[in-house]
């Protein structure tokens, strides 16, 4: 039922003459056509090759979402103390979360979006 209130939703928004609504309307779209993608999933359930695996797949999902749960914490607990010794005291904005999250993201992989940081007159 979801997906097709979203789906009206969308097909309503799409011929509002605005660029804003237009955007909105691709974003529920893209949303919708994941959750039917998730619902035809249910059909091969019955299969008797595919069933187990997407059992399987499923139980591993949730297992991820635990994981997930913990490296959130982690790229937060990192991320704010980085942030903040590296840039100090900012006004909020909007970017500044996705900013801490940049820097904590990639610190991960060793990836520094930003260059090299180096902190001047500390021996």
């Amino acid at each position: 039922i979801l997906s097709v209130i979203l789906f009206f939703l969308a097909l309503f928004l799409r011929y509002i003459q605005s660029s804003d609504c237009f955007c909105g309307a691709r974003i529920i779209l893209a949303i919708d056509l994941s959750i039917w993608f998730i619902r035809t999933l249910d059909m091969f359930s019955a299969i008797k090759r595919l069933g187990p695996k997407l059992v399987m797949i499923g139980e591993m999902v949730h297992d991820l979402k635990f994981f997930m749960l913990m490296l959130t914490v982690f790229i937060f607990a990192f991320g704010v103390p980085a942030y903040s010794l590296i840039y100090g005291v900012e006004e909020f904005s909007w970017h500044l979360p996705r900013s801490i999250l940049n820097i904590a993201y990639w610190q991960i992989f060793e990836n520094h979006p930003y260059g090299t940081v180096c902190v001047i007159g500390l021996t």
